[in-house]
């Protein structure tokens, strides 16, 4: 079974890299216009450039910064039939972009793009708060425990959970905030359905 996963990993890596990168990619018919439309570059409130450069009609890559010197994530970006994959452009600050996709139920992913050349990008996977001038972004590790990460130099701290019944952890966290450095949320180990079980957990930050 693994090795179908590499040859079909390798197979999509070699189908994107036949076409020549040429950003001019018209719309087929394998997708609609409405799913093109999210495809279009975006120009966020402070005029940082976010743009999906084609590669051929079924991968693209993600670029953002400044229109003359935009940079690129390393990862190749592969198109299907749900718009919802596509990232949306989620919030900015002086440092960073932060885009957001889907990726199933429960799945989402978190790009976290610096404008400084200095700092490296990262994808985070079902984040679930960030801060952007304190450069942190809260996500669930595993089942046993919250990481915090310093996007700007990439240190990270655990904050230990206390056991939740649901299979995703994040089922059993509700309005969870690290903003002032400091981590808080409800905790309900019996996931939120059970909401009469819940307890506010607040903890320092210390990145």
């Amino acid at each position: 079974m693994e090795k179908i996963i590499i040859f079909l990993s390798l197979f999509g890596i070699v189908s994107c890299g036949n076409v020549k990168q040429n950003g001019s990619i018209k719309p087929t018919s394998r997708f609609t216009q409405d799913y093109w439309s999210h495809l279009k570059t975006i120009v966020t409130p402070n005029g940082e450039i976010v743009k999906f450069k084609m590669i051929n009609d079924s991968c693209y890559l993600l670029q953002w910064g400044d229109s003359l010197s935009l940079k690129t994530f390393p990862d190749t970006f592969y198109m299907d039939d749900h718009e919802t994959w596509i990232p949306k452009f989620m919030a900015e600050n002086k440092d960073y972009i932060v885009m957001r996709s889907s990726c199933g139920n429960p799945c989402w992913i978190g790009f976290f793009l610096p404008l400084q050349d200095s700092k490296k990008p990262f994808s985070i996977h079902e984040y679930l708060d960030f801060d952007l001038d304190n450069h942190l972004v809260a996500y669930v590790k595993d089942p046993n425990f919250i990481e915090i990460m310093n996007l700007k130099n990439g240190q990270t701290e655990a904050h230990i959970l206390n056991g939740c019944s649901s299979a995703f952890p994040g089922y059993c966290i509700d309005s969870l905030s690290i903003k002032n450095r400091t981590l808080k949320y409800n905790w309900i180990s019996d996931n939120k359905i059970n909401s009469s079980k819940r307890k506010e957990i607040v903890e320092k930050i210390k990145l």
